[in-house]
């Protein structure tokens, strides 16, 4: 039963040597090109995707320049609106200060104008009210002898020197 035979042994070991052969040249020969091409293909996809990977490494890393400078700038805009809103607001207190100062001026000005022209109008009214009291009570009280005298004394007192210096 188990017998080997060497004339069917050469034969199967030749046969089996050629389809090897056979195989090799046509099946094994074209799907190890396949092969080959997938495996080029499949570096070249990792390649390229290895190249993308880093390009958009780059671009994030751009953007983040890029938004960092832009949150700069931001910050650098609202800083110098900051401050000019003080320097504004400091224009605005000061002039308005001024404007204040101006006005208290103004009307302090006004007050001792009303005040004096009233104390003149008051000393007037007192001096035109003193008049007339005297004036009643001299006219009550005095005697036309009286009258004369007080002329005559008045006259009296009168230094015509001075008068007709001037």
């Amino acid at each position: 039963m188990f017998e080997i035979d060497p004339g069917l042994w050469l034969w199967s070991v030749l046969i089996f040597v050629l389809l090897v052969g056979l195989l090799y040249k046509f099946a094994f020969g074209p799907l190890m090109a396949l092969q080959k091409q997938r495996q080029d293909e499949i570096h070249a996809s990792i390649a390229e995707s290895e190249r993308l990977r880093n390009e958009a490494f780059t671009l994030l890393e751009d953007y983040k320049k890029q938004l960092a400078a832009a949150r700069h700038d931001a910050e650098e805009i609202m800083e110098r609106a900051r401050k000019v809103g003080d320097a504004t607001k400091s224009e605005i207190i000061e002039e308005a200060k001024a404007q204040a100062d101006r006005n208290l001026d103004k009307a302090r000005e006004q007050i001792e104008r009303e005040t004096r022209r009233a104390l003149v109008a008051i000393r007037e009214e007192v001096a035109d009210l003193t008049v007339l009291a005297t004036e009643k009570v001299a006219r009550k009280s005095l005697s036309s002898e009286d009258h004369l005298r007080m002329i005559k004394d008045s006259l009296d007192e009168i230094d015509l020197s001075k008068i007709s210096e001037n």
